[in-house]
């Protein structure tokens, strides 16, 4: 789940001549080229960036008639993964652009990502409730009513307000600005000075193993460690994901051994962490909402199956983490940033 702000200026009233839905449907087809961003080890630096962000600025247009639609849930999700990896091309290969450029950029980009965000959290506080209400007897589900119905209203108040920043004049100009961007060989990206690294090959050896070395800082600690360290480390190891898959071509067929055991990492912390989310949201409703005794009831009772979820996936977290912390792993990197 996320906590970024949601910025309140995103949103203007869209331009009677323009829709733009449309206008992103359009960019996504002349955006497209092939199935993975083609990064090679002997891009400049900027450009491999460049075609990572166009990769992804395609991927999230085309979802956008059925996030307008509103059809299926999954449709903001697939929209708000590749809002995110753009981020992350940005956190990558952001020292390659200019400076004031790249906080326009990443000031857009994080806007329309919030107002995803905060739709996707609720689809997944609510798909927590729905599956635990299947298991559970019919009085339950009719307790815990009132909670989905709060949750359900609050997904609604921020689908009404992503629509309207997509359909603002201001989304117009965000898809236009991007295009410009992802199109244009050049545009925003620094001079390198010779004879410094200024490739693929010669500049993502350092920036794996930082990433690497973020993830496996934390091994020391976590026998230990408390949900937000654990949700830090979840953090951490989003970034190293992201790097490596932003370079899979050149470096497989190592990548994809070294990506599985990340994603492994990410879903189990990523579920621990929607599972105390849900719980101390739920927590909360039942504490400032007037409910009658079997309301309460319901609720407290899956606040507390929520609690043993969390207490039970700290439980399982060695075999996830051994993995990228064996001398293996980091064996595994060396071969795989030789290829590049």
């Amino acid at each position: 789940m996320t906590d970024e702000p949601v910025g309140p200026d995103l949103v203007e009233p869209a331009a009677s001549d323009a829709s733009p839905p449309e206008a992103a449907v359009h960019a996504a087809e002349r955006l497209a080229l092939g199935r993975t961003p083609d990064v090679r080890a002997d891009d400049p630096w900027a450009e491999a960036g460049r075609k990572i962000l166009r990769f992804h600025l395609a991927k999230m247009l085309a979802r956008v008639p059925g996030v307008v639609a509103g059809v299926d849930a999954e449709e903001v999700h697939a929209m708000r993964v590749a809002a995110r990896r753009m981020r992350a091309a940005w956190r990558v290969f952001g020292d390659g652009f200019e400076r004031d450029q790249v906080r326009r950029y990443r000031g857009e980009l994080r806007d329309i990502g919030a107002r995803l965000g905060a739709v996707r959290d609720l689809d997944v506080l609510i798909g927590i409730l729905v599956t635990y209400g299947e298991q559970g007897s019919r009085r339950g589900r009719v307790g815990r009513e009132p909670l989905l119905s709060a949750w359900r209203a609050e997904r609604e108040v921020r689908r009404v307000e992503l629509l309207a920043a997509i359909e603002s004049e201001r989304f117009v100009e965000f898809v236009r600005d991007y295009e410009t961007l992802a199109e244009t060989p050049g545009l925003a990206a620094i001079a390198i000075p010779p004879h410094t690294p200024a490739l693929v090959r010669n500049r993502m050896p350092a920036t794996i193993w930082d990433a690497y070395q973020a993830v496996w800082a934390f091994d020391g600690d976590l026998h230990e460690a408390d949900l937000a360290t654990l949700h830090q480390l979840r953090i951490a190891g989003k970034w190293l994901r992201y790097t490596l898959e932003f370079v899979r071509e050149p470096l497989e067929p190592a990548a994809t051994a070294l990506i599985r055991p990340v994603v492994a990492l990410q879903d189990h912390l990523g579920n621990q962490h929607d599972l105390h989310v849900a719980g101390l949201l739920a927590r909360e409703f039942a504490t400032s909402t007037a409910l009658t005794d079997a309301q309460a009831r319901s609720v407290s009772t899956f606040v507390d199956h929520l609690d043993q979820g969390v207490v039970r996936l700290g439980k399982r977290f060695g075999p996830i983490w051994r993995p990228i912390a064996a001398s293996d792993y980091r064996r595994g990197v060396g071969r795989a940033i030789a290829r590049l």
